[in-house]
This record gives C-alpha cells, structure tokens and sequence, in this order.
C-alpha cells in the first residue's frame, strides 16, 4: 500500500498560493501524489524543479476543473532520457572525430616500406607520401644501389616534410686479407674470421713444427671482400726426407747414412761382378721425397758374379736425379742436394710474394734430371722486396 510522502518545501509554498490546486493535489490518490512528487524530483536544477513545480499548478488550477474529470490529472510522461543519449552519443562521435584529426590531420603521413627498392625509386615513393629522402651508402649483402635499412620504420606517423634516411648497398666490403704466414692455426684462424674472411686448411708436410701456416691464398696484402677463404698451408708435422745417394758405398756406410736420416734400410744381397758388400742398387732413386721412417731397399753385391740390379730400380753409381727443393727453405734445399751427391749453388731474386721470402722458387737443371755426381745444382732463393 502506498504511503503519502512529505511535501517538500518548495511545493508546498506554490500550493499554498493557489488553493484550488491545493486541494485537487490534496484529493489525489497516494500513489498519483508520488507520481507528481517523482516527477518534480526529476528536474535537472533548481531552475529545472521550478519550471516542473509551475508546471504542476498549471495543470491543477481552476481552467482544468471546468472540464470533466475522469481520474486525477498525473504527471507529463517522461520523455527527456532519449535527448540525453542523443546528447552523449554526439559528444562521443566528436571527440572521436577529433582525436582522428589530431593523430592524422592534414600535417601528418605514415612513412612507407622502401627497403629493397632502389635508390631512385625509394626516393619517389617517399616524395609521394610529402616526406623528404636522406640516402647514405654502407657495405651489405645486397646488390649496390638497393636500399636495406630506413628510419623511420615503415608505418610511422611522423609530419609532412620530414626527412626518412635511407641506407643505400654499396656492395659487399673489401679488405685486405692479413698476414698470417707463421702463425699457429687457431691464431691465423681467428685473424681472418675478425677481418670477415672464413679459413680453409690444407695439411703438407714440413720441416717446421705442426700447426705452423706455411703459406697463405689470397697473398697477405691484397684486397678481397669479406666471406672470401683464405686457404692455409698447415705444417702436418710429418718431416720429409730427400733419398740420398748410396750406390757405390759399402754396406755398412750406406745403412748409417740412411738410419742418420730416419730412415729404415732393407737388405737384399744379389749376384754382382762388383766387391762383395758393396751397393749396386737402390729403390727409392736419389733424390726422392719420403716421410721420415719409410724403407729404402738396397741391393748388396755377393760376390758371386751375375747381374748388378733387380728389376725394380737401377741407380748407377755415375749418375743421380736432381732432387726437388722447390718450395724448401734455402738450409733445406741445400742439404737436400748435398745428400744427393750433388753441389748447391745458390742464387737470390727479389720477389713482391711474402711467402717465397727465404724459399727456393726455381732450380736449375730441373728436378728429377739425371745428372753426374758432383755436378753443381743452382738453387734461385726468393727475397722479399715488398
């Protein structure tokens, strides 16, 4: 059941001054007096509730009891909640609007994707778009000419006009490739990865210690570009040994020659008009290279008559090959073709490559020809003039 509420002040003043709607007011229904009093409340100021209170009176003063009543006169439906959803929304559109003309008004422009283009069309593309272009060159990967980096990103908001620089391919860097020749393996490798360039390694075999770079291609000094390989000649460690030459010699003399060098002769006596114990044969020829602890197969007169050789090497006492010392140090080859039986002369040339510096780069007659014992071997020793 509905419960009168108490009139506020204001309303009570207004119908104080006009009795006769005081007293249709007074004869409402308790639930239609609410409705009035609901109605009032819902005034949007004090301005607003006074223009409801007057309205309220109109409605129940005396022009309105001429005419016939069928139920007390309520309240006028409300009908301002849609205004103000009209009202809001507007305002949201607005403001949408106008943070979407800040952001992008007519002094901005999104910075478009020019990496991978060339430097003309990359310029066009960002005039179009009102921005200006800054090229710079720099070494990369792709084709020179093309652009591979640009600041600002592509999809920036920035202002028309403003500058986008553009890092434009000059080709792939070129340096020149460092000096490792004598270096240890890890330290050359590590000199040339640090420059941009990749190692290949290639065993031979040499006098000086294992791992030591015995040469180096491309040359130290020249220019390569960078992820070129450079391939190192890597001392294997394994000495080489040029065959000396022992036909003629006795047996004793030729087996201490050959262990003095490392190496492990193999007897094998044979019928010969030549002094019993004497050598009439060997296998390898003079002046072969062989690792260090290979056989040398010697064949030893009996005394007995027949043959001087075996079918597999005559080497006379006479005559010896040339051994090869090309690529030797100048110690090296020297001692080669005393071992030979043979006399080194030794010559210098200039020469601009680093690593023939103290090296033999030619000789003279030429490896492998036959020569007489004693004969001299000149030997030409590289000098590195720069």
């Amino acid at each position: 059941m509905a419960t009168q509420r108490d009139l506020p002040a204001d309303l009570v003043a207004a119908l104080d001054r006009y009795p006769a709607a005081r007293e249709r007011f007074a004869a409402m229904p308790v639930q239609r007096q609410n409705e009035w009093l609901a109605w009032i409340d819902g005034g949007r100021g004090r301005r607003g509730r006074a223009g409801r209170i007057d309205e309220m009176i109109r409605r129940l003063s005396p022009p309105a009891l001429t005419e016939e009543i069928v139920e007390p006169v309520g309240p006028p439906p409300e009908r301002g909640w849609w205004v103000g959803l009209l009202v809001l929304l507007v305002l949201v559109v607005a403001g949408l609007l106008l943070w979407y003309f800040l952001a992008r008004g007519p002094g901005k422009t999104t910075v478009p994707d020019v990496v991978g283009l060339r430097s003309s069309e990359a310029a066009a593309r960002l005039h179009d778009a009102h921005l200006k272009d800054l090229p710079t060159t720099g070494a990369s990967t792709k084709r020179p000419g093309i652009v591979f980096a640009q600041r600002p990103s592509a999809g920036t908001q920035v202002d028309k006009n403003q500058t986008v620089t553009i890092s434009i391919s000059s080709g792939r860097a070129s340096t020149p490739v460092p000096n490792v020749t004598g270096l240890r393996e890890e330290q050359a490798t590590t000199q040339l990865t640090a420059k941009g360039f990749k190692a290949q390694v290639q065993s031979r075999a040499s006098a000086r210690a294992q791992g030591v770079v015995l040469a180096q291609q491309p040359a130290a000094g020249v220019t390569a570009v960078k992820g070129t390989t450079v391939i190192l000649s890597v001392s294997s460690g394994v000495q080489r040994v040029t065959i000396p030459a022992v036909v003629g010699q006795t047996q004793g003399a030729a087996v201490t020659q050959l262990t003095t060098l490392g190496l492990k002769p193999q007897l094998k006596n044979v019928p010969s008009t030549q002094p019993v114990g004497q050598v009439i044969a060997q296998n390898p020829a003079p002046g072969a290279k062989v690792d260090k602890g290979s056989t040398v197969t010697l064949n030893i007169s009996s005394g007995s008559g027949g043959g001087t050789t075996t079918a597999q090497t005559t080497t006379t006492a006479a005559r010896v090959a040339v051994p090869d010392v090309v690529g030797e140090d100048q110690a090296s080859a020297s001692s080669a073709v005393r071992q030979a039986g043979l006399k080194p002369l030794v010559v210098t040339r200039n020469t601009t490559d680093q690593t023939q510096d103290g090296n033999v780069i030619a000789e003279q007659p030429a490896a492998g020809v036959n020569v007489a014992r004693g004969s001299s071997v000149t030997i030409v020793v590289g000098r590195f003039s720069g």
